[in-house]
């Protein structure tokens, strides 16, 4: 396996943990002896290098990060206006801030436009020489942006200049993030920032930024602070231009993708193409060509394909590997399904994961403070975190492919753990805290100072929990789903998935089954099945909502939950799911 970057970027984390000085990490110099002695890189194909295209890996180019500054403000002044109903822009700045963009757990379509006057300045307002200080009429559109978020008082937003506009930092797309559900307000800027080094692996540019607004549509002359966001590079054709990669390839952004068939996932020229299903799962940024991806998708369904050839041909094997430890070791459990992006360069067979939104990175801590441990499902760290898509399923079966993840965790832990996490989160609060603990921010941060600031200094801590919990699960029994219940015949027969256990001992189950999720009076509880269905005669479960769950044991005592959830009355309930008994 590769090093984690350079050896010049690993000895600054190390001097970083050991000085704690606010300095900005990349840009100080190194002694060679403070390097760490890692195996030296193997040679890395690449565009220039490679004879064969399948042999090249991830090939970013690092200096791409080398001109930004982790501890400045950039000033956005943007002037909200009304455009004209041919463009779908004629909305007030009300209006763009209504748009719901999540319901019922998804993601909605639901997007609100208008047009602004975008402008980049100082403290004192727009600047010569900076983007838009000239302009006088729009030049890009405004929405809120963001799924869960864009139900939040303080909103995020998409800023998309118009091509005579010209770019900010080689950038068109700008994506301004509130993160309201982070104490902190740093974390997705932590989180991009330490993968920036990394070798086999993009990231993203990111910048701390004030963002003033002035509403035209309800008559303001003068601007209004917003407060501090965080600009994240959104990855498009351009991104992978800026990072030296392929902007003719194919680049996915995953919605709610678990690398398995569905009736949205077709190919554009297909005549039973549906956009709006297909983007209920992915969002093409790149070639409008899916067969690629279908391919992908069957080759993994085959169960005749080995695995290893699927996660080395197809899937580059040490991005993939790199991008699963990262996730596991900064606690980003949210990516199982979305907060990715898939690139593969055109003629390449390869497949690679770029990762996207690290704002709920490091999160327990936050979690259990705010009262919301309980709606977290046992399963969600580590390596059961991710058992319930095929693809990892498949990968993590393989005991030496679980060995080659180990050494990858250990590999980013020498570099990012609790000292350089500690270390940089506490670079980055001198440079957020005046704003987030002054007004508008602080009106919703959602926590006390005193709580950000316990939170703030368990950031380090928790790296160290997501490590041990990874270890903890390479020896846990792996979840399972649980399937509709079928009623026919006078029985509701309740069917699971098997559990899964790394050390192949004897699995059995206890079904319970109640009128209410908490189960305090079950209508059904039995235990020590040996089977993955159980059929409970009609005549028990009366007419009516009833709640089922299913929980795996060894003879060892470990348990494993199913995967289901659901939401009653605003509570979550990990592993339990419902069912109409119709009678």
């Amino acid at each position: 396996m590769k090093n984690i970057g350079n050896k010049i970027e690993i000895a600054l984390f190390v001097v970083l943990a050991a000085a704690a000085v606010g300095v900005a990490f990349w840009r100080q110099p190194a002694a060679p002896e403070e390097s760490i002695l890692l195996p030296e890189p193997e040679a890395t194909a690449t565009p220039e290098t490679g004879r064969d295209i399948n042999t090249v890996g991830m090939a970013e180019n690092k200096t791409i990060y080398s001109e930004d500054d982790p501890e400045s403000l950039v000033y956005f002044y943007v002037t909200v206006q009304r455009g004209d109903a041919g463009s779908d822009t004629d909305h007030s700045f009300a209006e763009v801030n209504s748009a719901v963009r999540f319901a019922e757990d998804s993601h909605v379509d639901n997007d609100i436009y208008a047009r602004a006057i975008v402008q980049v300045g100082d403290a004192d307002g727009p600047r010569p020489g900076m983007l838009g200080y000239d302009a006088t009429a729009s030049n890009a559109t405004i929405r809120v942006r963001g799924n869960s978020s864009s139900v939040r008082p303080q909103k995020s937003y998409k800023l998309d200049l118009d091509d005579e506009a010209g770019l900010w930092r080689g950038q068109s797309n700008i994506a301004l993030n509130k993160h309201t559900f982070d104490a902190t307000r740093l974390r997705n800027k932590l989180y991009f920032d330490l993968l920036r080094p990394v070798e086999d692996i993009s990231s993203l540019r990111t910048q701390f930024v004030r963002l003033y607004i002035k509403d035209e549509t309800a008559g303001e002359t003068t601007f209004t602070d917003y407060g501090l966001f965080t600009q994240a590079e959104v990855p498009t054709k351009k991104y992978l231009a800026n990072h030296g990669l392929d902007s003719e390839g194919y680049l996915y952004k995953a919605i709610s993708f678990n690398f398995e068939m569905s009736e949205g996932l077709k190919n554009f020229d297909d005549p039973a193409f549906d956009q709006t299903a297909f983007e209920k799962i992915l969002s093409c940024k790149g070639r409008q060509d899916n067969q690629k991806l279908i391919d992908l998708v069957n080759l993994i369904a085959d169960r005749t394909v080995d695995i290893n050839t699927i996660v080395g041909d197809y899937i580059d094997r040490d991005n993939y590997l790199t991008w699963l430890a990262y996730n596991i070791l900064l606690g980003n459990s949210d990516t199982t399904v979305q907060n990715f992006y898939l690139y593969s360069p055109l003629n390449s067979q390869k497949w690679f994961f770029i990762p996207w939104d690290g704002d709920n990175c490091l999160h327990w801590q936050e979690d259990d403070i705010e009262g919301l441990t309980a709606s977290y499902g046992g399963w969600e760290h580590g390596v059961a975190n991710y058992w319930g898509v095929l693809l990892h399923q498949r990968f993590l079966k393989d005991a030496d492919n679980r060995a080659a993840l180990a050494a990858r965790v250990d590999e980013l832990h020498e570099t990012i753990n609790g000292e350089t996490v500690s270390a940089l989160a506490e670079q980055y609060d001198g440079v957020v805290r005046p704003y987030v603990l002054s007004m508008p921010d602080f009106y919703y941060l959602g926590n006390t100072a005193a709580e950000r600031e316990t939170i703030l200094a368990g950031l380090g801590d928790q790296v160290e929990l997501a490590y041990r919990q990874f270890y903890n699960s390479l020896h846990e029994l792996m979840p399972f789903f649980m399937y509709v219940p079928e009623q026919e015949n006078g029985t509701v027969r309740f069917v699971w998935e098997d559990a899964y256990d790394f050390d192949n001992q004897p699995i059995t189950y206890r079904l319970r089954v109640a009128a209410t999720p908490d189960f305090a009076s079950p209508a059904v509880d039995v235990a020590g099945l040996d089977s993955t269905a159980y059929e409970v005669p009609s005549a028990q479960l009366p007419a009516g909502t009833w709640y089922y769950e299913v929980t795996a044991s060894t003879q060892d005592g470990r348990t494993a939950p199913a995967m289901n959830k659901i939401q009653v009355s605003d509570v979550y309930y990990p592993g339990v799911d419902r069912v109409e008994v119709t009678g």
